[in-house]
């Protein structure tokens, strides 16, 4: 019984930190007003996504039954989240350089 109060507290304690993280602002670059909000809803996104993949792995660990087709989809979510997200950055860095 021990054992499981220890696996729920490390659970809400992994939840908790992440679901900060995500509160936390990101780095503000000099983008356009459109531009900055699309680049940080994707970051948003990505963060949200990461929780998700957390919580998947904890239900592994303490042998839940889990959906493999869901973390798939999840991961290919994410890998796609964060192909627009550096599409978005780099085009900001072109035109950065262009500039000078």
């Amino acid at each position: 019984m021990n054992k499981l109060r220890k696996r729920i507290k490390g659970k809400k304690y992994f939840t908790k930190y992440y679901k900060d993280y995500i509160k936390k602002e990101s780095k503000n670059l000099l983008f356009d007003t459109e531009e900055q909000e699309k680049f940080t809803e994707v970051q948003n996104k990505i963060k949200e996504i990461n929780v998700v993949l957390l919580d998947f792995q904890l239900k592994k660990a303490t042998r839940q039954p889990i959906k493999p087709h869901e973390i798939k989809l999840a991961k290919k979510e994410r890998a796609r989240l964060i192909r627009q997200y550096w599409e978005i950055y780099s085009s900001h860095d072109a035109s950065l350089a262009l500039n000078m």
